[in-house]
């Protein structure tokens, strides 16, 4: 679905029986296309393919998902989303999850201040998913599956004190995607569209924001004053509660790239993840 450095050199048909079982079932003009591409994403897995003049992608569930992370839960959000903010899901069978390619520009840049924070109130103000995000599970999640020796006393002891406050209270509860960057931004000429749903879910809006400017090492200030104003919430109460969330987004990112490093051996999570604990610290 990210149309740069996404797509792999290799055009087959899919070795598995049970996919091609579900693109019979749901997509019978697939067969006969038979183009196949893997899409060389952070958890792999995914093929796009092509049914006449349709494109798709497919994605399997992986064997040991996330808390709160699968792609039924995806595939529930692209539901009940408006059709103007993601993609349309096809089916959610025998554990893969098919959705329409979003053909359009990936660009490497956030879009203007206005446009995005556009998007964001459009998709906040979609009906909510009915299950909340919850961090203390993936945070929990994150540690058991660090490398040992990356498991630090400093981690540890963080995590407990994150135990201990338990989570910011909410200031707004709606749908977010929670994983906003130029890469999962599709620009058509309609708009602009979000891509790769997996980690959606309720939440505080303030929680989006967080991530929002913490993923893309942006200033929170103007995002929040112009999603203020957009969504009729003052700015001082936005700004309060948008820095209670920002160490538990920044311990979220390191912990993401400590159990990153451990699945891939790739250094460059070790080298995202000392960054991501240096920003830590600047809360304790």
């Amino acid at each position: 679905m990210k149309l740069s450095g996404q797509v792999a050199v290799l055009y087959s048909k899919p070795n598995n029986s049970t996919l091609q079982s579900v693109i019979a079932q749901y997509i019978p003009a697939a067969q006969a296309a038979g183009c196949f591409s893997q899409l060389q994403g952070l958890s792999g897995g995914s093929l796009h393919f092509k049914a006449g003049e349709q494109e798709y992608v497919a994605r399997h569930q992986l064997e040991s998902p996330m808390p709160g992370v699968s792609l039924s839960r995806q595939y529930r959000a692209l539901t009940r989303i408006s059709q103007g903010i993601g993609p349309l899901p096809v089916c959610m069978a025998k554990g893969w999850l098919i959705v329409e390619w979003l053909s359009g520009e990936v660009k490497s840049e956030l879009p203007s201040l206005q446009t995005l924070t556009s998007l964001l109130y459009d998709l906040h103000r979609q009906p909510c998913f009915g299950w909340r995000i919850s961090l203390l599970p993936l945070l929990e999640y994150y540690w058991q599956n660090a490398a040992a020796e990356r498991r630090s006393l400093a981690w540890l002891k963080q995590l407990k004190k994150m135990n201990r406050q338990g989570e910011p209270k909410l200031l707004r509860l709606a749908p977010l995607h929670m994983d906003i960057h130029a890469g999962n931004l599709v620009h058509q000429p309609e708009g602009l569209k979000l891509i790769d749903w997996e980690y959606a879910g309720d939440g505080d809006v303030a929680l989006e924001l967080a991530s929002i400017a913490a993923a893309n090492n942006i200033d929170c200030e103007p995002l929040i004053s112009t999603y203020a104003q957009l969504s009729h919430i003052q700015v001082e109460t936005l700004g309060r509660q948008v820095e209670r969330w920002r160490p538990w987004v920044f311990m979220l990112m390191a912990s993401w790239h400590e159990c990153r490093w451990q699945q891939t051996q790739d250094r460059t999570f070790i080298t995202l993840a000392d960054e991501a604990w240096s920003r830590l610290q600047v809360f304790d």
